[in-house]
């Protein structure tokens, strides 16, 4: 029993591993051929009829779709009818044994189903189908990548160091506080001392001199008087 149904979960995980292949595959086979069809999205009708972002033409849209063909350069139609366009050339291209890659959908996409279950597809279609599988490759290469980084553990990045940037027309002047503040003293030089010389005798008196200074405006004149002797 227990054999049995290991079995059973690995069919199923297989089936379903399967379904989700094909479905990664349509997603991006869709995505080529509408960047190979159409780029840009236009709306302008080409020149054998096709329109909107996968070129349908009026009878492909018929095919898988009562909706007015106009609705072919709307988004959601257009994608609608894409998706069942691509499930049919699928079916058709397993039914008559030829396998059903992104390479020969995007053949039939262009050139026509019969054309390639028969193998008289031009160059033309061929170089189309190269250049969708090659955007498929991307497409799948990309979402490698994506999954890739989103399960690996980011690296912390290092400590940035704010360092200060000097310019001579801003300069920048940091000054570092210490705890304990900075203590300044005056040192003044001792006064010279004057020697003082003790003796037996008391120090003499110094010797006084008057100085004196006489101004005056009065003017002098002259007297004559003959002394008595000499009027003898």
């Amino acid at each position: 029993m227990n054999r049995l149904a290991t079995q059973i979960l690995l069919l199923v995980s297989l089936v379903s591993f399967t379904v989700k292949v094909a479905a990664d595959d349509r997603w991006e086979t869709l995505r080529a051929i509408n960047l190979v069809e159409n780029p840009t999205n236009h709306t302008r009708v080409g020149r054998f009829g096709e329109l909107g972002p996968y070129q349908f033409r009026p009878s492909t849209w018929r095919m898988h779709s009562r909706r007015p063909f106009s609705q072919a350069i709307q988004r959601e139609a257009a994608d609608e009818v894409a998706v069942l366009h691509y499930e049919w050339i699928k079916q058709e291209l397993e039914r008559a044994g030829v396998d059903a890659s992104p390479f020969n959908i995007a053949m039939a996409w262009n050139s026509g189903l019969n054309n390639v279950i028969n193998g008289r597809v031009p160059g033309v279609a061929y170089n189309y189908a190269e250049r969708v599988t090659n955007l498929v490759h991307t497409f799948k290469q990309r979402a490698r990548s994506t999954a890739l980084a989103a399960t690996t553990i980011p690296t912390p990045a290092p400590a940035v160091v704010d360092v200060p940037k000097f310019s001579l027309e801003k300069p920048v002047v940091n000054f570092a506080m210490l705890s304990d503040a900075p203590k300044f003293e005056i040192a003044v030089p001792a006064p010279a001392e004057e020697l003082v010389v003790y003796t037996d005798h008391e120090p003499a008196p110094a010797e006084t001199v008057h100085r004196f200074t006489f101004t005056t405006t009065a003017t002098l004149t002259p007297r004559f008087s003959l002394l008595p002797s000499l009027l003898d």
